[in-house]
């Protein structure tokens, strides 16, 4: 991770996703204060700029890491809390049913009062598969899948969501690019500044 880290240093990046993680075993608080001591060795040993930026999960590996709470939650219990970000993927949020295509102004309040947009560094913007709540990560191209184009629009007008880097992690096209996914995301931006 350090080197994960000294390499996005180098390129002039905000920092490394890394996923929150899986908690094994059948104590789920031990995870927890595990993930954060790892957090806490790695970041004690980094002095760069760039951040650890944990990604929210779908839930195909059990519960942890699905909610906005959890990642504030550890952030805050972290000896590091500055040198830790968060990366927002949207299939995953989806597919976790934290978002359900109908409902981002709940979203967003929720992330307001825990007060996640202030430390939101990065959006990994796909589509998702499978229905929400399936707890399946698989990504589609955007508008392929199940979120669908209001839902996005409504996403992609948040300024919380404008201002960080967006990244697509999507299946690529026929052609081997992104240019339609790309077309079709920079039109569900401007319909809402219309």
């Amino acid at each position: 991770m350090l080197g994960d880290l000294a390499i996005a240093e180098a390129c002039g990046s905000i920092g490394t996703v890394i996923h929150f993680g899986v908690i094994r075993g059948d104590d789920p608080l031990q995870g927890y204060r595990d993930m954060i001591a790892w957090l806490d060795r790695t970041l004690d040993r980094w002095q760069g700029k760039a951040k650890l930026l944990l990604e929210n999960q779908a839930g195909n590996h059990g519960d942890a890491g699905k909610t906005p709470e959890e990642m504030v939650q550890i952030r805050s219990l972290s000896a590091y809390p500055d040198k830790i970000g968060f990366c927002l993927d949207t299939c995953h949020l989806f597919a976790s049913g934290e978002w359900n295509g109908a409902d981002w102004a709940d979203f967003l309040k929720r992330g307001s009062k825990l007060r996640f947009w202030e430390h939101l560094a990065a959006v990994h913007l796909n589509d998702s598969r499978y229905p929400s709540g399936s707890r399946r990560d698989r990504h589609a191209p955007i508008g392929e899948g199940h979120i669908g184009d209001a839902s996005f629009r409504e996403l992609l007008a948040s300024t919380e969501i404008r201002r960080v880097p967006i990244v697509m992690e999507t299946p690529p096209e026929a052609d081997g690019t992104h240019e339609k996914q790309i077309a079709r995301v920079r039109k569900l931006m401007s319909e809402e500044d219309d």
